[in-house]
């Protein structure tokens, strides 16, 4: 499979959003390597996210956070990523040997995001080495602002992780005040993929205990989230809790709602994703760093 190219998907979507040939090229975008400012980019940086997928084929996003330095390029094709995940991470499972993997580094507080994808393994150490074979950076667009700070007594153990097939009525505020979620997704021959989405607290809207629903704003036109979704529908979302420093896993099925009313009731729409969630995990004291609010996106309206 050519990682420097648009899929199938990919492909689709943009023709059926009428931007076919208007977005950005592929070979402009995509890269096989890590360059010199890539790497000092990410010794730089204190989050990630990654996209991984489980042995039933469901896809999770999963978030590690540390200091500066946390992040290493060995080489120009493999980063080695510290910190620590929560033990009911399925991310920890997943990774036992070499599998697809995707991850989103992110500065939210330059508004600076990069997207590093191949396969990874979570080492004895606990460390995860990314093997990579497509690098690309995105815009700042719709991400909020917010200043990493060290916590003055980082807890180091963690609350035992929470388990749903649906979500409690508690999480309904979690979701509906979110501001910033991840987003994972997969293609069955290109890997796997992490993204960010952000918007006005509300954009998340829960229908009911299983289902929830998202804007799709305007973007670059790449449509690599929505591209993946039409290949293959598995997808995980990760809310995470800034105060609290708890995330939200949720795992399951995500499809476009190309013609949706209720996208009207969303400012600057041009589309709604539904997710159905099949599986939920609370997952307590993931976030070793505080991330205080800074200002909104001037993108959003």
């Amino acid at each position: 499979m050519n990682h420097l190219s648009y899929h199938e998907g990919e492909r689709e979507v943009q023709g059926r959003a009428g931007v076919a040939g208007d977005g950005l090229a592929a070979e402009e975008m995509y890269h096989p390597a890590m360059g010199v400012g890539v790497q000092r980019f990410l010794s730089a940086q204190n989050l990630a996210v990654f996209s991984s997928m489980d042995a039933e084929g469901r896809v999770w996003a999963s978030l590690r956070a540390g200091a500066a330095g946390f992040l290493r390029a060995l080489d120009e094709y493999t980063v080695e990523i510290g910190g620590q995940s929560h033990p009911g991470d399925p991310l920890l499972r997943n990774l036992k040997q070499e599998s697809p993997a995707g991850m989103l580094v992110i500065n939210l507080a330059a508004r600076q995001r990069l997207r590093l994808n191949g396969t990874g393994q979570l080492a004895e150490d606990g460390i995860v080495r990314l093997t990579v074979n497509q690098v690309y950076g995105n815009c700042p667009q719709y991400i909020q602002a917010r200043e990493a700070i060290p916590l003055n007594n980082p807890s180091s153990k963690f609350a035992e992780a929470k388990h749903r097939a649906g979500l409690e009525d508690r999480f309904r505020e979690w979701i509906e005040k979110a501001d910033t979620f991840f987003m994972a997704t997969a293609h069955p021959e290109s890997g796997l993929d992490a993204s960010h989405r952000g918007g006005k607290p509300g954009f998340v809207r829960l229908e009911d205990s299983t289902h929830l629903i998202f804007p799709d704003y305007p973007g670059n036109n790449m449509f690599n989230s929505l591209g993946n979704i039409t290949a293959y529908p598995k997808a995980g979302l990760l809310f995470p809790d800034f105060e609290t420093h708890a995330v939200l896993q949720l795992s399951g099925a995500a499809k476009i709602l190309w013609d949706d009313p209720r996208a009207a009731e969303f400012t600057q729409a041009r589309r709604l994703v539904e997710f159905e969630i099949e599986k939920a995990i609370e997952l307590p004291d993931s976030i070793p760093l505080g991330f205080e609010f800074r200002s909104y996106s001037p993108h959003l309206r």
